[in-house]
């Protein structure tokens, strides 16, 4: 049975189960001789909610709690999963029934199914994307990272990546998890390039050999350019960028139809036509009208790019947009530090003198000693540590996008976020005391600069966002490298669009294999590297000269580098890392 038909039908049919075979108000019978004409029975909905998992006890997606003890859960190929087998940061469509009694909704169905799975290709850390599969993937301080993070995980790592489908085959990641056993190729796209002879076909930059495959809700017939499918498959060509799939399955269809009265989609709005009113999310085709309702925005703020919250209902087969919610996803500030005041009725936290508003999307995690799955914002207390994402919303309310318990001594010595009182000892990020010694560095969006011109910057633009990394000193955070990530227009506002910057310019933070060697230029990933005397240059964990690193230089060995752009066309080194296998 297809997923789609098993979403409606278990909707549907818990939805009058619970109300007695209606929608609608009935009254119950009366079997005991006691009148119960005082009594009502509840109205229940069927529901259809897809976004991403922020919780557990039971299973919170899009802002919603959904009791999940009696719901049959769907995790990639394996459809008896239990919840265990779910995760923060994982998109997840859910088929419930609402009832008008209050309670939470009662999930029927949960499925999760991974954007793509593969190795990595490419890390670029300062432009904060990885290329996994010919697709770029996008990630930010609000991504998950599960048996890794962004600084441990390395080129040829295989993950696998659930998120949120942008156009131009870029994907915005939500979760990222390191693959340590399975060796599946897995990934979903548009077909292209069809070629029935060759029996080959494109997605994204992969060419598809279907000569093999087997096939799942159609058959080699059905196969068309345009027509969106997920393919599967253990033997993959990394140099030509080749996979043999070994299954094909027809993805065309959505997991609800217009049985559905409430659907709930979180994603990136693509397709969209002004005048018709009509974009999609996710695949879903969303209309437009005079009574669309807009929260944190307004239809100005409606573009292709940005990520939203929809809820909408079926009309007339049609799905219209009854409520539209902007989601800030480009978080300003990152602090860690000690719980010393709560409110719960307010649902706020205070750190570092810092009051924290949670909202419905918070994402929660804990990842103490006391790893509890169920933690939210019910289980914090009082001298908890905490480190939280956060940003400021219109009415300068601090908002809590991601908050993570852990112990004291597991703190990163990572803040962000804007400065205020800086002088040459130090300076406040997010109330945290930040403390400068003979030792810090300074980087500007281009170059390390001086401690002078670094408060030159922040003096000048109160919008400044810093980063700093060090280690604690009681309350004070010694600051190792302190980074400048934006200057003059960026305002700091957080309307979840922030990619429109030039990768070709500023700073260059990436890992990738050699393409080419050309003279004294080196390609990567298509950027032009060039070396210097002044290069500091590291092989196999020791500090080497250029001659004797150029020399180890091979088409296909995995190359770390830090550097800047240089007129827009090269990238000047200033650091780079090789690994070989000679044993010498």
């Amino acid at each position: 049975m297809r997923f789609k038909q098993s979403l409606l039908v278990l909707a549907i049919s818990g939805a009058l189960t619970a109300c007695g075979g209606s929608s609608s108000d009935s009254t119950n019978d009366n079997t005991s001789g006691v009148s119960n004409n005082d009594e009502t029975s509840t109205t229940t909905t069927s529901v259809v909610s897809e976004g991403v998992i922020t919780g557990f006890g039971s299973v919170y997606v899009n802002g919603q709690r959904y009791r999940s003890e009696n719901a049959e859960i769907a995790v990639g190929n394996s459809p008896a999963a239990d919840e265990a087998q779910l995760k923060v940061g994982m998109v997840v469509t859910v088929a419930a029934s609402a009832s008008d009694d209050g309670e939470d909704p009662d999930a029927q169905q949960i499925r999760y199914e991974e954007h793509l799975q593969g190795p990595v290709s490419f890390i670029d850390r300062e432009a904060e994307q990885i290329e996994v599969l010919g697709q770029t993937i996008l990630f930010d301080d609000l991504t998950e990272f599960d048996e890794t993070d962004i600084e441990t995980l390395s080129v040829g790592d295989f993950i696998e990546v659930s998120g949120y489908i942008n156009d131009e085959g870029s994907f915005y990641a939500t979760l990222v998890e390191l693959e340590t056993e399975e060796t599946e190729i897995k990934l979903k796209g548009e077909i292209a390039n069809l070629d029935t002879d060759a029996q080959t076909f494109s997605l994204a930059e992969l060419t598809i050999d279907y000569s093999a495959a087997e096939y799942e809700d159609m058959t080699a017939d059905d196969l068309a350019d345009g027509l969106f499918v997920k393919v599967e498959g253990d033997d993959f060509d990394g140099d030509t960028l080749t996979l043999t799939a070994s299954s094909i399955e027809n993805k065309e269809e959505n997991d609800i139809d217009n049985d559905a009265e409430e659907v709930t989609i979180a994603g990136i709005v693509k397709d969209y036509d002004s005048e018709s009113g009509v974009f999609s999310v996710n695949r879903y085709e969303f209309t437009l009208n005079d009574d669309t309702e807009f929260d944190d925005g307004s239809l100005d703020t409606l573009a292709n790019g940005v990520i939203v919250k929809v809820e909408g209902r079926f009309e007339s087969e049609q799905l219209i947009a009854e409520e539209i919610e902007f989601k800030a996803t480009d978080a300003r500030s990152k602090t860690e530090g000690q719980v010393t005041d709560l409110n719960a009725d307010n649902e706020t936290f205070v750190i570092d003198n810092t009051t924290f508003s949670v909202i419905p999307e918070t994402q929660y995690e804990d990842e103490s000693g006391l790893d509890e799955r169920s933690f939210t914002f019910d289980d914090i207390a009082v001298n908890d540590w905490l480190k939280v994402i956060s940003r400021q919303d219109d009415q300068g309310n601090t908002i809590a996008l991601k908050v993570k318990r852990i112990d004291q001594e597991d703190r990163e010595g990572e803040v962000k976020g804007r400065v205020s009182d800086v002088s040459a000892e130090g300076m406040t990020i997010a109330n945290v005391a930040v403390g400068f010694n003979e030792n810090t560095e300074f980087e500007g969006e281009d170059d390390s600069i001086s401690i002078e011109r670094f408060i030159e910057l922040v003096q000048s633009n109160p919008a400044v966002i810093v980063e700093v990394e060090g280690e604690y000193d009681g309350d004070t955070l010694i600051a190792a490298e302190v980074e400048v990530e934006t200057v003059g227009g960026q305002d700091g506002d957080d309307d979840g669009n922030d990619n429109d910057d030039d990768d070709s310019s500023g700073k260059a933070e990436f890992e990738g294999e050699i393409e080419s060697i050309e003279g004294d230029s080196v390609f990567v990933n298509g950027n032009e590297l060039r070396f210097s005397q002044d290069t500091e240059f590291e092989l196999n964990d020791e500090e080497v000269d250029l001659q004797t690193f150029y020399d180890a230089l091979e088409v296909g060995v995995v190359i770390e580098i830090e550097g800047v752009w240089v007129d827009q066309s090269y990238i000047k080194v200033t650091e780079a890392e090789l690994e070989t296998n000679d044993e010498e």
